[in-house]
């Protein structure tokens, strides 16, 4: 179960390691949860602790579920690796790499957008989302939620494109992802590969970051440095809590803790 963490000291040790890396989630991590998903953004103090570190030669990597579009355009922060719906695209060092037979995908999500298109006409407060090769349906702002979340659970069972692809729960959202074998664990992995890790703080909010703390962890037996951070809200599972080293309190926690890395650091 993760301790809180209530200074930088424990991470200390892996901030020394060179070359060090930052891999975080943005949305719930560094960008506060908001209503509706266009609105999300990363506050600009916390865009300018994240220039700091690359400043001072840390390998920031952003690992999310948005698109590479989105995610750049909601963190502003140039010089930052992105691993982009699940790690379905890559982006490293200003070159963009992604898993072969995405436009198949694309074009099945597509159709399934058009089949739950029905059940978000039927459902105020119900949000489809179209991510390129995957689909988001949120529920977030649902009246009840929980009767939403049912009937959108529902809803994929009736159509026949939704049936293509994987279905994937997370805060007040349900995604339909590619049955292929890419999540933000084998992302994670990739990204400390290529940009040659020795040391890596890892934060997450949501059950599909256990996935990145779970490889993260393997990786200590490579020799890897890593510390993962669990970012808790009223949302928060249990599994994550349990998934991880340490936990701090939302948003504000890790720009806070942000601050203090660029502090510790030369």
């Amino acid at each position: 179960m993760a301790q809180t963490l209530t200074s930088i000291e424990p991470l200390l040790p892996v901030l020394r390691q060179q070359p060090f890396g930052l891999l975080s989630d943005i949305d719930g991590t560094l960008a506060p949860i908001v209503p509706r998903p266009e609105d999300a953004a990363v506050p600009e103090e916390t865009r300018a602790l994240l220039r700091g570190l690359i400043g001072k030669g840390v390998r920031v990597a952003l690992i999310t579920g948005r698109s590479l579009e989105a995610a750049r355009a909601m963190t502003g922060v140039e010089g930052a690796a992105f691993a982009a719906e699940h790690g379905l695209r890559l982006w490293i060092d200003g070159r963009l790499e992604a898993v072969p037979g995405l436009a198949e995908y694309e074009a099945m999500a597509g159709q399934a957008q058009a089949e739950l298109r029905q059940t978000e006409l039927q459902l105020p407060g119900v949000q489809v989302e179209y991510k390129g090769p995957l689909l988001a349906v949120h529920y977030r702002r649902a009246r009840e939620p929980r009767a939403a979340r049912e009937a959108v659970l529902a809803a994929v069972g009736r159509s026949s494109a939704a049936q293509r692809f994987r279905l994937h729960e997370g805060r007040m959202v349900v995604e339909l992802r590619p049955p292929l074998d890419v999540d933000k664990g084998t992302a994670a992995l990739t990204l400390v590969q290529r940009l040659g890790l020795r040391g890596a703080v890892v934060l997450g909010d949501d059950i599909t970051d256990i996935d990145m703390f779970a490889a993260v962890g393997r990786e200590r037996a490579q020799g890897l440095a890593a510390v993962t951070v669990a970012v808790v809200s009223g949302e928060a599972t249990p599994e994550l809590l349990r998934a991880a080293d340490y936990s701090l309190e939302g948003t504000e926690g890790v720009r806070r803790l942000l601050g203090e890395m660029v502090r510790a650091l030369p």
